[in-house]
């Protein structure tokens, strides 16, 4: 068969596609895919938050995965192919938790992690057999060493590090969430319990991959101590540069941070979400101690690793004070890089039932769930506030005269000041511009462009 993979780009709320002149991170996902995919199909991968897509090529079967974010523009796709009589199948978060709206752009879902699905939908597709929707009976094992296919993907339209042959590259050890956080939709689509990668799969991958630098998409990469200090240990000997995600709960075994140093870290993603208990506690998260915040990032930066809070606007004890303290909070801590979102109530979690069943949802125009508009009635601020006063936050922190200290301080905190320096620089110019364009930092790509 002639089999086409797609990871979509999303619209804006007109419904015109947003491209990229480069795109961030190569599709894990699909990459996977293709190596699950016998060579005896011919396949193509398209991203097409930059690469354009040949709806003029007669394929034999399109698979196309997405996120809420990316559904508009999914469907866009799906339609385009089904009008020429193509089959497509839909898989990803979107599927999985609004099957009955993706069967209406599809010929097939696939609900859930789809490793143990592929050579199923495969064999069907081509026996003319395709059903209208395929779920695994359990969660696939993450025991079998899968390779993913980089080779089957055009690598000149992602960014290169300084230096470096390969961009950085997605690479997962763990999957699964057992907290629940109410805006999270981890644990419903990866299960409540988390799995493990043999850390000697993991270490086997990184070396046919070859690349020098990683992110760890994994929801939290020290989840369970005793893995994380053999991986950490491990990794240790590799020499390379990495970032991934980590919970708070890492100070109830500090030593980690000592050996995600070692281990080549040198930035941590911390979804501390808010500064507010009350808030905290009221969607799930109450395991994140505000109080123990200030003693992380003392911890991460004398450990040479940065800290990068992620926090959430727009929770119900936020008024518009939130925003002043939080700057302050930051600057206090010196924190260089951040991730700010507003409150956005996904489908499939907990915070979307309730506020559905509270009436306060105000569109299911997924094109805008992007966590930076308010698709939600909020307590108090008014919908038009939150969001101006959001993007305010982010002009000041990524202000140039913030920027600018920035960048002149980073020659001073690496062993290696010229690469630190460098990385700095475009990383706080990059979050400068995208900020005063409004549009997210980590939104699809670099260089916007509306078709």
């Amino acid at each position: 068969m002639k089999i086409l993979l797609v990871n979509p780009s999303r619209c804006d709320h007109n419904g015109n596609v947003i491209k990229y002149r480069k795109a961030f991170l190569p599709p894990l996902a699909l990459a996977i895919l293709a190596r699950l995919t016998p060579e005896k199909h011919q396949l193509k991968v398209v991203n097409d938050i930059v690469e354009d897509i040949d709806f003029d090529i007669s394929y034999d079967l399109v698979g196309i995965t997405t996120m809420t974010i990316q559904a508009a523009r999914a469907y866009q796709i799906a339609d385009r192919f089904r009008e020429k009589g193509v089959r497509v199948i839909i898989g990803g978060m979107h599927p999985t938790v609004m099957p009955d709206e993706v069967k209406n752009h599809s010929d097939s879902i696939a609900i859930g992690e789809a490793e143990d699905l592929w050579q199923i939908i495969l064999e069907d597709a081509e026996n003319g057999c395709l059903k209208k929707e395929y779920k695994a009976e359990a969660l696939p094992s993450l025991e079998k060493l899968i390779i993913p296919a980089w080779e089957k993907l055009d690598m000149s339209i992602y960014p290169k590090p300084i230096g470096r042959k390969f961009p950085q590259m997605p690479l997962f050890t763990t999957r699964g969430c057992p907290m629940g956080c109410k805006f999270c939709s981890v644990t419903r689509y990866f299960g409540k319990s988390y799995r493990f990668k043999p850390v000697g799969n993991v270490l086997e991958e990184i070396k046919r991959t070859g690349a020098e630098e990683y992110f760890f998409v994994d929801d939290n990469i020290v989840c369970k101590p005793e893995y994380s200090r053999e991986f950490f240990r491990e990794l240790a000997a590799y020499s390379l540069r990495w970032f991934s995600q980590i919970s708070t709960t890492i100070l109830r075994n500090p030593d980690l941070i000592e050996l995600m140093a070692k281990a080549g870290c040198f930035s941590a993603l911390i979804g501390i979400e808010s500064l507010n208990k009350s808030n905290l506690s009221q969607v799930n998260k109450g395991f994140n101690q505000t109080d123990m915040y200030e003693e992380l990032f003392a911890r991460l930066h004398k450990a040479g690793v940065g800290a990068f809070p992620s926090i959430i606007f727009g929770f119900d004890e936020d008024t518009p004070e939130v925003m002043i303290k939080t700057l302050e909070f930051l600057k206090k801590n010196k924190i260089r890089m951040a991730y700010f979102w507003i409150l956005t109530p996904l489908p499939g979690t907990v915070l979307f039932e309730e506020m559905r069943n509270e009436g306060r949802i105000s569109t299911t125009d997924w094109s805008i769930y992007d966590l930076s508009h308010v698709v939600f009635k909020p307590k108090h601020f008014t919908p038009r506030q939150l969001e101006n006063d959001y993007w305010k936050l982010q002009r000041k922190f990524f202000s140039i005269p913030n920027i600018t200290k920035r960048i002149l301080s980073s020659l001073f905190e690496s062993s290696t000041p010229l690469i630190n320096f460098a990385t700095t620089a475009f990383f706080q110019t990059y979050f400068h511009q995208k900020v005063s364009l409004r549009d997210h930092p980590i939104s699809g790509g670099i260089g916007r462009i509306s078709q």
